[in-house]
């Protein structure tokens, strides 16, 4: 009795942990996956359903195409990608990535979206680059 007694109070356990780790959050995914689906983008009317009115209007079709050449001219395609920042606002989230690119190793990209009753929509983003050496030196 007490072995069928461990046994079901372990397998509630192990569900009821499955269920509660399940996600970062509904908001959270869907973010990431606006990210995934942006970056991996080879034209522009597969990103302009997940822009906000304002991105549409500064990030049109000929400036897509030239951040897609820039791209793929000085940064390569991205080895690795990594999720270090969420900033969550009250109607706004900033998610930051770690980035590593075939020609470019070390890279901070930013995402802003604006979210409206739980439906986010990519507001801008923006690309950090480490100083270098001797910027750091001329800094001091």
């Amino acid at each position: 009795m007490k072995k069928i007694l461990l046994m079901l109070t372990m397998v509630l356990v192990f569900g009821f942990s499955a269920i509660c780790s399940a996600s970062n959050g509904k908001v959270l995914d869907a973010e990431e996956a606006m990210v995934n689906k942006f970056l991996a983008a080879s034209n522009y009317s597969a990103v302009t359903s997940m822009m906000t009115d304002g991105m549409k209007k500064d990030f049109t079709e000929e400036v897509f195409k030239n951040f897609k050449e820039q791209m793929d001219k000085n940064f390569g395609a991205v080895s690795e990608k990594r999720l270090v920042v969420i900033e969550k606002g009250a109607d706004a989230d900033i998610l930051r990535y770690s980035m590593k690119f075939a020609k470019q190793p070390e890279a901070m990209m930013s995402f802003l979206f604006a979210v409206k009753n739980e439906k986010p929509l990519l507001g801008d983003f923006g690309i950090a680059l480490p100083q270098k050496e001797e910027n750091k030196e001329a800094a001091k």
